[in-house]
């Protein structure tokens, strides 16, 4: 009988197990195939700040070039100071898009309309990124591996740029879309707009006029592929930022080293002092009494004084109320910047750097310590500071495209000096600065004829100028020289390969697969080189022309 009862029991059994869907019984809970679109979306929004901020922050060759830093000691002189650019990489920004092309295809599936635009989004910047820094780059092909396709080709930049726009518009189509309010995600997993779609919608619209802009000098070639560069500008113009609280940022923790800033202890055993604010950028601020430097940069130890007749210490505040103690030391020596703010003239020798500014003055222990050079502030130097963010965009830089828009004409913008007024209070803002705070008064600071719009002989060139002091260790400002030369930055003696800035990334080292070189051979003959690429040497180089530049006469 008891054998009976355990046959019944196991017919039972089989019964109820052959309901079930045996793929389901072979999943692993502990290794699952389909990953939330919101865990996702988290992980690329961090990687894509951070992979964005490190091309232009402090220690890298972009702020080197672009006169925001230099450095004092050999540590990182060749790529800064020399512009003696390795290869770069674009692995990171592949797994960033192959993670974006998940959340798109889950988002179609899932018939989520915001994640839809938001990988839209997305995609069109770290696309736009890739092309920005390489030129050519796979991208109809890329990201096709599980079909077989392993060897993608180049494609040529005119038709990427195309892709990129198209894909704001469509983002835009969705996001402005009174239905949009209907589809979810989770607040949490949006670390940049916590799911808020009006927020992505001001973001969208406004990269739509950074790659507008970005093609001023290529409307006719972008005409001839169906796009109206000025028409994407104006119909984007009105829907971008309009406050710096919709900017694109993302802020660090601190806790640990992948969510703590470059120069912290937890990223940097070692203090990063050989990091210099360079001279171009600390005088430029001393000339216009601008309180950022203050923010950025900190007094010299060791202050020269021609009227000085014995050494002293005296405590100085800066604007902000913060005291530094300062040695003052005479000297009769006119050559030294007597000044407390000092920074390191761009492209000089490393013995030259490392005794800048020494005179007679005592000798040092640590080479990157120099006391008679400014540090950049500590902020710098710290996992986590109110003021240090992952800036993917800043309301600042809509201002100052909206003020170049109207001073170029042919846009529906007008007014060149009120955007230009609002691009400099939103980078004022950006780093705590506000009018009537601590003595600062802005109607005082706007009437510097170096400020003021109307004094300008050039108008294009004082709105540049103003917007690459605002993109201070961001890299927009090194795409902006590109197509406009300006800032026109004087550049020093020791660069590698002659008197101008570095023009784009070189591709990675390449595979040497013949399936591989074939397309990578293809877009290096559409690079044009310069005369700073000497002969012998490859197309593939910091100084050949990317389609973007050909045929401009920009930078040079």
């Amino acid at each position: 009988m008891k054998t009976i009862k355990i046959i019944i029991a196991l017919i039972f059994l089989f019964q109820a197990t052959s309901c079930l869907d045996l793929n389901e019984l072979n999943k692993d809970p502990n290794n699952p195939v389909s990953v939330s679109s919101n865990y996702i979306l988290t992980y690329v929004l961090t990687n894509t700040a951070k992979t964005y901020k490190s091309i232009g922050d402090h220690k890298t060759g972009v702020s080197g070039a672009l006169q925001y830093v230099q450095m004092g000691t050999n540590d990182g002189m060749p790529e800064v100071n020399q512009y003696l650019w390795a290869n770069g990489s674009w692995a990171g920004y592949y797994d960033l898009l192959r993670n974006i092309k998940i959340i798109n295809e889950k988002s179609i599936l899932e018939n989520n309309k915001l994640f839809e635009a938001i990988s839209l989004t997305l995609r069109a910047f770290v696309f736009g990124t890739l092309t920005d820094l390489f030129g050519d780059i796979p991208y109809s092909e890329s990201l096709q591996a599980s079909d077989g396709l392993y060897f993608s080709k180049y494609d040529d930049q005119k038709n990427i740029y195309k892709g990129i726009l198209t894909d704001l518009k469509n983002a835009e189509a969705i996001l402005g879309d009174p239905g949009i309010s209907a589809y979810k995600i989770s607040p949490g997993a949006d670390v940049m707009y916590g799911g808020d779609a009006a927020k992505w919608r001001k973001f969208t619209n406004s990269l739509r006029l950074r790659y507008s802009m970005r093609l001023i000098n290529k409307k006719a070639d972008m005409s001839s592929l169906g796009i109206d560069i000025a028409a994407e500008f104006n119909a984007a113009s009105s829907l971008a930022f309009a406050a710096s609280s919709d900017e694109a940022v993302v802020n660090y923790i601190g806790t640990t080293a992948n969510n703590s800033a470059k120069g912290g202890i937890l990223n940097t055993s070692n203090p990063e002092f050989q990091t210099k604010p360079c001279k171009t950028m600390v005088d430029l601020l001393k000339s216009l009494r601008d309180p950022r430097l203050h923010r950025w940069v900190i007094p010299v130890q060791t202050k020269w004084d021609l009227n000085a007749v014995a050494s002293s210490t005296v405590t100085i505040k800066n604007w902000f109320g913060e005291s530094f103690s300062v040695t003052i030391m005479p000297t009769t020596n006119t050559a030294l910047d007597t000044s407390f703010y000092v920074g390191l003239p761009p492209n000089i020798s490393l013995f030259d750097a490392m005794s800048y500014n020494k005179g007679a003055g005592p000798s040092f222990s640590k080479p990157e310590q120099s006391p008679y050079i400014s540090y950049l502030h500590s902020r710098f130097r710290a996992n986590i500071d109110p003021y240090i963010k992952m800036d993917l965009m800043m309301y600042s830089e809509v201002e100052f495209l909206l003020a170049e828009a109207a001073q170029r004409g042919g846009f529906n913008v007008s007014d060149p000096e009120a955007h230009y007024k609002n691009g400099i209070k939103a980078s004022m803002a950006r780093w705590g600065i506000s009018d009537g705070a601590n003595g600062f008064n802005f109607t005082n600071y706007y009437s510097n004829q170096k400020v003021d719009y109307t004094s300008a002989s050039n108008g294009l060139q004082r709105i540049m100028e103003q917007k690459w002091v605002s993109q201070w260790f961001n890299a927009e400002s090194w795409f902006d020289y590109r197509r406009t030369g300006l800032p026109a930055l004087a550049v020093g003696p020791v660069t590698q390969y002659g008197a101008a800035l570095p023009l784009r990334f070189m591709y990675p080292v390449p595979s040497q697969d013949p399936k591989y070189l074939v397309n990578y051979n293809e877009a290096v003959t559409r690079l044009e080189t310069t005369s700073y690429v000497s002969s012998g040497q490859s197309k593939d180089h910091i100084y050949s022309k990317m389609w973007l530049l050909q045929g401009t006469g920009f930078p040079f």
